[in-house]
């Protein structure tokens, strides 16, 4: 009877559970410069984009970030949380497709 009972229960909280998409996704890049030497505690701008498809699909989402990296050159991010400019990332049918992260970088950090 106590099996029984245990998987009754067992069963009635497994089937209310429900996956969810992420809300954002970590990032981190070591950020150099054009003759390849560190940018330590600069500050750099960042356009995230996720292209639908192929590294040459469609944009399905972008932002744009404005960190500073640390002494060793290195930015870290959250991908989802920056200034948006194309798309939402919480809607992004990810079990659709595969996709493909493109960063682009202004190490003035003014764009």
């Amino acid at each position: 009877m106590k099996y029984i009972f245990n998987l009754l229960v067992f069963l009635a909280f497994t089937v209310t559970l429900y996956a969810q998409t992420p809300e954002k996704m970590s990032y981190q890049a070591i950020i150099r410069s054009a003759d390849n030497t560190l940018l330590a505690n600069a500050n750099v701008s960042l356009k995230i984009l996720i292209r639908q498809g192929s590294t040459t699909g469609s944009v399905v989402f972008e932002e744009t970030h404005s960190e500073r990296t640390n002494g060793n050159g290195l930015v870290s991010l959250e991908i989802g949380t920056g200034n948006s400019v194309q798309g939402n990332f919480s809607t992004i049918p990810w079990e659709q497709s595969s996709y493909f992260v493109e960063n682009q970088v202004d190490v003035t950090g003014s764009s």
